[in-house]
């Protein structure tokens, strides 16, 4: 495209953007931002900051930032574009609504869970005005449902999910990403809400899904093992959560890197296998390291945050290290004040 139109035709702009889109979904998530960062640069160039397409790489460049655990990043752009669609194209118009979910789902990942609701359920409402069962309405009323359960609202959360996987498997395909993305969210609803066995079944499904139709290195298949090791951990089969979340821990580290914040939880969840069997030292380590970068991604208030300090506090007090533990449990106090 470049050779016979030019690098900045809309043409050519079109492809490089369709390029970035399936570096994002094969999940090779730094290309795609590189990519779509170049892009939104030469459509602003050529349309106006305000241009509609502008605003829609500017949203996908937002979901890469965010895939990357560039939390600040995605709400930056992502702000940013939302502000934009609703002078330039309206509250109603598909774009707006779609990006009022993107920015839900940011606001979610940095642990804002009240903002994250409320935009997660304006985005279903006017995803609805459009038509009710719409792959967008379906799309955000898993990210309203993936609040809910991330916020402890587990109740509406599997109502919810029950409602979306089984429209999702009947418009979208069994198979469909977003149809397992919804089963997912479900499965790991039944993980946190203690109902395990489900959540082994359906997890197990979902991950062998996601290795037919995305393979075995793909961020959403790796991801799964993560959640899979937990689960195994809460049933109390710690041999095989160690060797899932080592295997977890090693594709983490090779497809996300050392300080995303999936690598953080699976490195935590390593730690606390490595407490029930007894090996506090291996613990202690983990949650150390997991400790200082979330409080350097994350901040102190942030409910992962205050999870890892609460974790090794406890740990700390089995060690007997009760002056450690006594400056820990200090710091949580002084987040929830």
């Amino acid at each position: 495209k470049q050779r016979d139109l030019g690098e900045n035709h809309p043409e050519t702009l079109h492809a490089m953007e369709r390029l970035a889109w399936l570096h994002h979904e094969l999940g090779e998530y730094v290309s795609a931002r590189d990519l779509r960062l170049t892009v939104l640069e030469k459509y602003q160039i050529l349309g106006g900051e305000d241009n509609p397409t502008a605003l829609q790489v500017m949203e996908a460049l937002g979901i890469t930032h965010r895939a990357l655990g560039q939390h600040k990043e995605a709400l930056e752009v992502t702000e940013l574009a939302l502000e934009k669609q609703r002078k330039v194209l309206g509250e109603n118009h598909p774009d707006t609504t779609r990006t009022l979910d993107s920015l839900a789902i940011t606001y979610q990942g940095l642990g804002q869970f009240n903002k994250a609701l409320e935009l997660a359920m304006s985005a279903v409402e006017h995803s609805q005005l459009l038509e009710e069962d719409h792959r967008g309405t379906l799309w955000s009323m898993g990210t309203l449902a993936d609040i809910y359960y991330q916020s402890g609202q587990f109740t509406e959360a599997e109502d919810l999910y029950h409602i979306v996987v089984e429209k999702s498997i009947r418009i979208l395909g069994e198979n469909h990403p977003d149809t397992l993305r919804a089963m997912r969210g479900l499965g790991m609803t039944y993980l946190f809400s203690g109902q395990l066995k489900k959540a082994e079944n359906l997890l197990t499904v979902v991950f062998d899904k996601y290795k037919q139709v995305l393979g075995k290195e793909h961020p959403n298949t790796i991801f799964t093992i993560g959640r899979l090791a937990t689960t195994y951990n809460r049933l109390g089969q710690l041999s095989f959560a160690e060797e899932l979340a080592t295997v977890a821990l090693e594709k983490h580290h090779k497809v996300f890197g050392q300080d995303h914040p999936e690598t953080l939880w699976i490195m935590h969840e390593l730690a606390s296998i490595f407490q029930q069997q007894g090996q506090l030292k291996h613990a202690e380590e983990l949650l150390v390291a997991v400790l200082e970068k979330r409080r350097k991604l994350l901040g102190d208030d942030h409910p992962h945050t205050r999870w890892t300090m609460e974790e090794l506090a406890n740990l700390y007090q089995s060690m007997g290290k009760l002056q450690a533990a006594e400056e820990l449990e200090r710091l949580i106090a002084d987040q929830v004040v």
